[in-house]
């Protein structure tokens, strides 16, 4: 059976505040930069994602999307009352980060509205594959307060992780349609400035985007729709999961440990021009390269503005740490080929770039990542000098 495009009529979600009564009724937030439309191109966004994907109780399975609603509709409306129960306090309503104990963690909880995870075992610039999304949920993220849930059954982790991805689709979509208003000069501060400073007539404006809106509008959003899910459909391709084309290079026959020759290649690509590795990450890995200490321009400002702070910053403005190689805590997995993916395809929505397919061959990679598993078994610290070969206790794998 084919769910319509129309609206999945639910059952009320109470959200009762212990000992504060009943809390406000959930609803979805708008994007900052929606906000800053003017009215009737806000109102197009409002009414657009109201007919598209609803309310938190009234929920929209959209068919345009590539998710497992379920025959009808009951997948969606399992991940929303999980979702409510055991992710909403950290994630919000809308999934932007931003829930009642947000403010409280750090790192940030994850805002899905740009379309984007960090952890994925999908090409770089790819979305995650429902596995890699599955994973995260049921292990959680070492290092930080995202805790696993192994414990649900998989019909439950199953339907968070279909309704996390609508989530993403929402906000992505969102963004996509604030994106193509302010294209056509739907922000308040553009029609402010062509008012004062080019002396348009602000009704001769705002009639432009009106006609804009009813005659085009709806023909561009289908086209975002489509965008956004291709991207979802391209991230399940299995020509998109990163397989390395050959098996962990550089170990010991007999003991399967990494040899000090694959150690010493690791060790020259981590300090070289062609890796960086060291300019973020430290000489000895301890996470406090020379990138960290300077101030980094904030992407797509007009006129080009910096950072508060300096350091690196991820794709939502959150100071980005990079990793203390040296505890052995990795927040995408721990084993070899999990870190051979972070470096195949960096870790999207940050600064830590793809060296895949070009950059470095798979074989280099390997040899990369048996150094970066030595790090925290080091007897001594190559913080200071490069040795020509790390003295090694044992290795991590």
């Amino acid at each position: 059976m084919r769910i319509r495009p129309a609206l999945v009529t639910l059952a009320a979600v109470v959200l009762t505040a212990v000992g504060c009564g009943q809390a406000p009724e959930a609803a979805f937030v708008l994007h900052q930069k929606t906000s800053e439309l003017s009215d009737a191109s806000r109102g197009a966004v409002e009414k657009e994602l109201l007919n598209k994907f609803g309310t938190p109780h009234q929920l929209v399975a959209w068919q345009k999307f590539p998710f497992d609603y379920g025959a009808s509709g009951e997948n969606l409306v399992t991940g929303r009352n999980l979702y409510m129960r055991h992710c909403l306090h950290c994630h919000g309503v809308s999934g932007d980060g931003n829930g009642p104990t947000a403010r409280f963690l750090n790192p940030q909880p994850r805002d899905y509205r740009l379309g984007k995870f960090k952890f994925t075992s999908t090409k770089s610039g790819l979305k995650p594959r429902r596995d890699d999304l599955r994973e995260i949920v049921k292990q959680g993220i070492p290092g930080t307060t995202m805790p696993s849930f192994v414990l649900l059954p998989e019909s439950e982790l199953n339907a968070i992780v279909e309704y996390v991805r609508w989530l993403s689709a929402r906000g992505e979509y969102e963004q996509k349609l604030v994106a193509t208003l302010v294209g056509e000069g739907g922000g308040e501060k553009d029609i402010s400035r062509r008012v004062n400073k080019d002396g348009e007539s602000r009704e001769a404006i705002l009639k432009g985007l009106a006609d804009f809106i009813a005659k085009d509008f709806v023909e561009e959003a289908a086209i975002a729709a489509g965008d956004v899910a291709d991207s979802w459909v391209a991230a399940d391709a299995d020509e998109n999961l990163i397989l390395p084309s050959i098996a962990r290079a550089g170990l010991d026959a007999k003991t399967g440990l990494p040899t000090d020759e694959s150690l010493h290649k690791g060790r020259e690509l981590y300090v070289s021009k062609k890796a960086k590795c060291m300019d973020c990450h430290g000489p000895g890995g301890l996470g406090d390269g020379v990138l960290t200490e300077q101030f980094w321009k904030i992407p797509g400002t007009t006129p080009e503005q910096e950072y508060a702070e300096p350091g690196l910053h991820d794709d939502w403005g959150n100071v980005q740490k990079p990793r203390n190689l040296t505890k052995g805590q990795y927040r995408g997995g721990r084993r070899p080929v999990d870190l051979f993916r972070r470096v195949y395809a960096g870790i999207k929505g940050t600064q830590m770039p793809a060296f895949g397919g070009t950059a470095l061959t798979d074989e280099e990679i390997w040899h990369l990542v048996n150094y970066v598993l030595m790090l925290p078994h080091q007897k001594t610290s190559p913080a200071a000098k490069h040795p020509e070969k790390p003295s090694v206790a044992s290795t991590g794998g």
